[in-house]
């Protein structure tokens, strides 16, 4: 028989940073080996080899990686990974189902504890939703699970003018965006992402303790239309996801300088993305 032919783990170039390139073949590497908590990885001369890059870009995307905890690193010791290194990987420019991701990163995504409940919009909801206060809506809330274990607490406000009470109870299994796709062209999302202390409900249903932190991420959904199609309001627990969220530079600002005198180039860090407050909706929550 023939061995086993190793595959090309060479960096297709793309609009992305090269370094991040070499994080997400990182990634891939781990996934495909098996490699868990505690494994090394190769050193910094074969990686370069591995992905046919500079060994300038694979210390830029292991500072990457350490900086965000999922690698560690000790003088004359090999990286290692940690526990960390398989939490799943939101990324905040790309909207699609959670399960999707999942498939993609090699977890499980499951749905539990499902509710729909028709009602009518709070001024909160009306205002955030652009229709009349009083107006007829349709609440979902279910919990999102990774490889069974609770993830985030999902709560959503949608308009029975985009998708009836009716058709959430017979069509919705998992998740909201699949559901909206169906019914109109979701376009885009607006999102806000920020932190709060979890409350002893919010603790209670997501396996916490009270005053726990946990990440908050709201989001408008829309299709062509400015009215929004749905208001989600998501709870997720951090250590078990993390966000990715590509930041450019304004057009023009790269060659603001080009004629100014040559400057020492700076290894580039990751940056959080903005975390504005969250409002607080007119109903009960947890």
């Amino acid at each position: 028989m023939n061995p086993r032919r190793k595959p090309d783990r060479s960096i297709r170039f793309n609009s992305r940073p090269l370094y991040l390139q070499v994080v997400r073949a990182i990634q891939e590497l781990a996934e495909d080996e098996g490699l868990r908590p505690g494994s090394p990885l190769p050193s910094e001369p074969d990686l370069a080899t591995m992905f046919d890059v500079g060994r300038t870009t694979i210390r830029e995307a292991l500072v990457y990686l350490e900086n965000e905890r999922l690698i560690e690193r000790s003088q004359g010791a090999r990286t290692t990974l940690t526990p960390l290194f398989h939490s799943p990987a939101l990324g905040l420019e790309v909207l699609e189902p959670l399960e999707l991701l999942a498939a993609r990163q090699g977890w499980t995504c499951g749905t539990r504890d499902i509710r729909i409940e028709g009602s009518k919009a709070t001024e909160e909801e009306a205002k955030r939703l652009r229709v009349a206060t009083g107006s007829p809506v349709t609440l979902i809330s279910r919990i999102k699970t990774l490889d069974g274990k609770p993830l985030a607490l999902m709560d959503s406000v949608v308009p029975a003018a985009a998708i009836s009470e009716e058709r959430f109870r017979r069509e919705f299994e998992d998740s909201i965006t699949k559901l909206i796709q169906r019914a109109k062209p979701l376009q885009y999302a607006q999102a806000e992402v920020t932190a709060v202390a979890c409350t002893p409900e919010l603790a209670t249903t997501l396996d916490l303790r009270p005053g726990d932190p946990v990440i908050v991420l709201e989001e408008l959904f829309f299709a062509d239309e400015d009215l929004p199609l749905a208001w989600n309001t998501n709870y997720l627990i951090p250590g078990r996801i993390r966000f990715e969220l590509l930041r450019k530079v304004p057009r023009g600002a790269a060659n603001a300088n080009a004629d100014g005198p040559a400057r020492p180039r700076r290894r580039s860090r990751p940056a959080a993305p903005p975390s504005p407050p969250v409002k607080g909706s007119g109903r009960a929550r947890p």
